[in-house]
């Protein structure tokens, strides 16, 4: 007998396939076979001749002895029809009667269906009223089923009751579950394909809510639930084939499919531009920015004169009235983006009116952006590893912050900000790549002066992290001739522009700021930006300014901020659309406690920037607070221009711990003592000039090894020094990286735009004006 138990496993587990098939079947067949006590079950009575509209109707079922009141169900006639959700105590019931007011009331039928939420009506059975038995009870109508008209009403109830139809729809997932692993799955680690299971398991989640809770705009309006399945279905789709290509596709098929990574992240964010210019009414600040922009077409000065730039109110839809009543431009920022676009934007002047397209003016700034953005992902390109899968997940991480993209949609020097910087970190990179040549300074020098030219936040930003940069080449390195070159000195003049307008600004108006309280106070203290002292609160200890900083700062980062407040209510834990995009701030600050590596001091050096800056407006915010009585200032929306440092870090993290062979971010590089092609924040596998490496170094003959086969083709020593290496373009993620790189991208792609703004489409009164 043990012998036959023996042989009958063995065969068993020799076909596992169709066990599981034969298995299924049974519990399928044993299922669809039993009945379940229905759940969410209506009774609906439809008269032909009604009574009173708002008449009252009682069903009365058996008594409940214990519990005497839930044996009568009471309801109103309504356009004819009276319905009633069947309490569970009464499901068991032998008898039914119908009472109606009145003596003439006709039954046209008596229908048991299920209901949840007005929707999803499916009918159990239907009978006709007249098979019900009709009496007349004094002033009032009564019609009774029989006992068996119940009993055939509850038996088909529990043949399609929901409980089965969901223990049918649990095995059938169960058995897909157990077939793919015993398939096209069978090679695959037990935790991977879990997790895989659970990710499903929240897009479906996700997918539930979006169309079974949330309402659809109505016919003619924007179609944001289905457009939201579609952007998901094509990242899906994006997220496979960059896999796949990365696992089975020779160099080039990487290479381009990264390129086609980028290229798909550039179209959503023209996409969202469409989307946030449309229907969200309106950008922050806008019309002080168009009135500094007009502003300038009757002030040609090189400085500008700031005392008397006004916000101008609007004309119509296309024009700004210079004579009407205004307010101080408290803007105060260098001129250069509002030249720009002055020169760009087609204003014209007619007496006291300037005209304009808005929606040109938009394209124009969004254009700008937009360059901004193919800087940054040229840097990607150029300094990641050819993982496809990298590659999208630095696009996501670099758009995800929805103030991104939306400061990009409206007139802002965001728009040039984002661009000035991101050539500034260009220049850097070329700089930690050791590439000490004339395009490395011009690129930096054009960064910061310009940078500065824009924005003074930015500005900050830049000048800070150039100081450490510099600090650290001088005192760490020791490496003055990095610095003390003629590729650096030929650069200098372009730093002669910001200085000469700022020294120029401050012996006009004694400050490099010009705003409210120091060139028009009297404006200032009756403006919103002021609050009388007997006006103000109780006041807040230094603990609640802080807290209450971080809790502002971190909202302007996940959340719309802008002109229309977009709802963003608490999601549950085990959703997709948790606050992923707060980890794109918070992550990159933790470069300080990785090992030391001369890239991740670099990394480290830019955190410090981001950090000394935020302390610097934390100081602003507070001030402004304790001596002004408002608290502003503490928009997380200014850093947002660095996202290009922000995403790199992230991307050397995961390198580091989540990739097998060559790491595509990682700190053995070619040489040690030059180029160090992949010890940098990225790959940085871009080429690196010859004469950067001193001859007979290591790194002299990686680049005659460049020289015959290409960037990639040099070795570089392993840690055992025994000269051994790995091609990083053969770089790889780990089962663990893969896993942990799709999650990233799914959840901040749900956490960005997706979530912030266009899932709460049913709550924006654009959405439900304007037509699709």
């Amino acid at each position: 007998m043990k012998e036959r138990l023996t042989r009958c496993a063995a065969m068993l587990r020799k076909y596992p396939v169709a066990v599981l098939v034969v298995v299924t079947v049974l519990l399928a067949g044993f299922v669809g076979l039993s009945n379940y006590r229905p759940v969410n079950l209506y009774y609906s009575v439809t008269f032909t001749q009604p009574p009173a509209e708002n008449s009252d109707v009682t069903f009365t079922f058996d008594e409940n002895k214990d519990f005497a009141s839930s044996s009568i169900q009471s309801a109103k006639v309504t356009q004819s029809q009276v319905t009633i959700h069947l309490d569970p105590l009464n499901d068991d019931s032998h008898t039914l009667t119908i009472a109606v007011d009145g003596t003439d009331a006709q039954v046209g039928s008596f229908v048991a269906h299920t209901n949840v939420r007005g929707r999803f009506d499916q009918v159990m059975r239907s009978i006709p009223g007249s098979e019900l038995q009709r009496k007349v009870d004094g002033d009032r109508t009564v019609f009774s089923l029989t006992e068996a008209q119940l009993n055939d009403v509850i038996k088909a109830s529990q043949r399609k009751s929901e409980t089965k139809i969901g223990l049918l729809m649990l095995i059938g997932v169960v058995f897909v579950i157990i077939l793919g692993k015993l398939t096209l799955f069978r090679r695959l680690p037990k935790r991977y394909y879990a997790a895989g299971w659970i990710v499903l398991g929240m897009v479906y989640a996700f997918l539930y809510r979006l169309w079974i809770v949330k309402q659809g705009l109505g016919p003619g309006l924007y179609p944001y639930r289905r457009a939201i399945t579609i952007l998901l279905a094509l990242l899906l789709a994006l997220m496979a084939v960059d896999y796949v290509v990365g696992v089975r596709g020779n160099l080039l098929a990487k290479r381009l499919m990264c390129g086609g990574s980028y290229l798909a992240v550039i179209g959503y964010v023209v996409y969202q531009f469409g989307m946030y210019t449309k229907y969200l009414g309106g950008f922050p600040d806008e019309q002080a920015h168009l009135s500094y922009i007009a502003f300038l077409s009757k002030d040609h000065a090189i400085i500008p004169d700031f005392a008397h730039m006004r916000i101008y109110p609007f004309a119509g839809d296309n024009a700004l009235d210079f004579a009407g009543a205004t307010q101080f431009n408290y803007l105060g920022h260098p001129p250069l983006y509002y030249r720009i676009m002055n020169l760009l934007g087609g204003l014209h002047v007619a007496g006291d009116q300037v005209t304009f397209n808005l929606g040109g003016l938009r394209t124009i700034s969004f254009i700008i952006g937009l360059l901004g953005l193919l800087v940054v992902f040229y840097i990607g390109l150029t300094r990641i590893a050819p993982i496809p899968l990298l590659h999208l997940l630095f696009g996501i991480i670099v758009i995800a912050p929805v103030n991104l993209v939306y400061g990009l949609s409206g007139l802002s020097n965001d728009s040039l900000l984002l661009l000035t910087v991101s050539i500034y970190a260009l220049g850097i990179i070329r700089f930690f790549e050791r590439r000490y040549d004339w395009k490395t300074f011009l690129l930096i020098a054009v960064g910061v002066s310009f940078t500065v030219l824009t924005k003074l936040t930015g500005g900050m930003l830049v000048v800070v992290m150039s100081v450490l940069v510099i600090a650290y080449t001088l005192i760490v390195e020791r490496n003055a001739k990095a610095l003390l070159r003629p590729a650096f000195y030929a650069t200098t003049p372009v730093y002669l522009l910001p200085i000469a307008y700022f020294a120029g600004l401050y012996a006009k108006f004694h400050t490099i700021q010009p705003g409210y309280a120091n060139v028009a106070y009297a404006e200032y203290v009756t403006s919103a930006m002021y609050t009388p002292n007997d006006k103000r609160d109780g006041g807040m200890l230094m603990v609640d300014v802080v807290q209450s900083f971080i809790e502002k700062f971190l909202g302007t980062w996940y959340a719309v901020t802008g002109h229309v407040p977009v709802p963003r209510p608490d999601m549950k834990v085990y959703d997709i659309t948790t606050i992923g995009v707060i980890l794109v701030f918070f992550v990159p600050l933790t470069v300080f406690f990785f090992a030391k590596s001369r890239a991740q001091r670099y990394l480290s050096l830019a955190a410090a920037s981001v950090l000394i800056v935020l302390i610097y407006e934390f100081i602003g915010v507070a001030k402004s607070y304790y001596f002004n009585g408002r608290f502003g200032g503490y928009s997380s929306r200014y850093f947002l221009c660095a996202i290009v440092f922000f995403a790199l870090a992230i991307l050397w993290m995961i390198s580091r711990h989540l990739t097998a062979g060559e790491r595509p971010v990682g700190d053995r590089g070619i040489a040690r003592s030059a180029g160090d092609l992949t010890d940098g924040p990225a790959a940085l596998v871009g080429d690196v000039k010859a004469d950067d490496a001193q001859p007979g170094s290591i790194g002299a003959k990686a680049h005659a090894a460049i020289a015959r086969h290409g960037a990639h083709a040099a070795v570089a020593p392993d840690a055992a020094g025994t000269g051994q290496g790995s091609d990083p373009d053969h770089a790889r993620l780990t089962r663990l990286g893969t896993a942990i790189v799709l999650g990233l991208i799914l959840l901040l792609f749900m956490d960005g735009f997706i979530y912030s703004f266009l899932y709460q489409a049913d709550q924006l009164p654009g959405f439900h004006n304007i037509p699709a």
